[in-house]
């Protein structure tokens, strides 16, 4: 029987929406918490944009961490999504980052006697007047020097930035979403394939050498929020949406999927196990689930310690039955360990 077990907790003061483990040695130890908040200061005020605020937190979680306590905070606007990339650029771990002003950002993670801490590198607009939502990177499985990393935002655009050198290169941008557009990935096996999923309860496919997207599903009964390829699986594919269900697809016939699951809550992030056949599940009001995913895919176990929206999940590289999870109203972050 599979067990969850809340080992630290923490209180984040604004809202919660994103965890993430560098996937990079030696710094596997390093987690990124993101946050999101209004600024109070603006409710009551009628025609007053209202100001997102957010902060980065950087902790160094090891086995004999007793206390989460931030080695940095970053006060930015309001955090939408981060991810690492999975391998080094110029030699420094990088975390991408895109935020509520409609802004894409790389941070390098600098190691200077043992002083770790993020420093802003490239920064670029996205667009005017809306919200960054997701990001990916196309080289979570063969390393390259130029990576390609792909954005959604709330005006259901997709846009490709190759990065050259200390700069970000502009690739691709059409509006292929009625609504925000939540998610984009890319298929990691290959990178000219990528995806998004928008509040119009889209799922589309496309290949970067043709200007159109290749798929247009509309088999979700509600917005598709999540898109996730598996690293270790060639064409195996999961999608989430606000239907509550996740499905498993197999990349190469996109027309129906492989089998659905209900997880009792919108689906919000999908994160594949380093090594194995599980995955999390960040199900807003219906908690996290570990799944398992074979010929089908099944509920190994929930995790019910949160109070509020469940949105960020994301496994420890360098100790596979540790996690991170958040959640938005009640601000919080928890470190779990999971035996299964």
């Amino acid at each position: 029987m599979s067990m969850w077990r809340t080992r630290l907790r923490w209180e984040t003061g604004y809202s919660a929406d994103s965890v993430e483990w560098c996937p990079v040695l030696p710094y596997q130890n390093v987690l990124v918490c993101g946050t999101y908040q209004l600024d109070k200061k603006d409710e009551g005020q009628q025609n007053k944009k209202q100001t997102r605020l957010g902060r980065i937190y950087l902790f160094l979680v090891n086995n004999d961490t007793k206390e989460l306590i931030p080695a940095q905070t970053i006060d930015t606007a309001g955090i939408l999504d981060q991810k690492w990339c999975y391998h080094t650029i110029g030699g420094y771990p990088i975390l991408g980052v895109v935020t509520s002003e409609g802004k894409l950002q790389l941070y390098k993670l600098h190691d200077i006697d043992n002083c770790i801490q993020l420093k802003l590198w490239i920064e670029v607009l996205i667009g005017q007047e809306l919200l960054a939502l997701s990001l990916d990177w196309s080289s979570n499985k063969t390393m390259v020097d130029e990576p390609i990393i792909v954005v959604s935002d709330s005006a259901g655009h997709i846009k490709l930035f190759k990065v050259l050198g200390d700069s970000l290169k502009e690739l691709y941008d059409r509006k292929n979403h009625g609504f925000e557009a939540w998610v984009a990935a890319f298929n990691y096996w290959n990178p000219d394939v990528f995806y998004s999923g928008g509040d119009d309860c889209m799922f589309k496919a496309y290949d970067l050498r043709t200007p159109d997207a290749i798929v247009s599903n509309k088999k979700h009964e509600a917005g598709v929020t999540a898109v996730r390829s598996d690293v270790d699986t060639e064409h195996r594919l999961l999608t989430g949406s606000y239907d509550e269900k996740v499905r498993l697809w197999d990349a190469r016939n996109l027309k129906c999927c492989i089998t659905e699951v209900d997880v009792n809550g919108g689906v919000w992030r999908l994160k594949w196990h380093p090594y194995n056949n599980v995955v999390l599940s960040a199900c807003m009001y219906g908690g996290f689930r570990l799944l398992r995913v074979d010929k089908e895919i099944s509920i190994v176990c929930k995790y019910l310690e949160h109070e509020s929206i469940a949105y960020g999940a994301d496994w420890k590289f360098e100790e596979t039955s540790i996690v991170a999870t958040c959640s938005f109203y009640d601000c919080k972050l928890h470190i779990s360990e999971i035996v299964f």
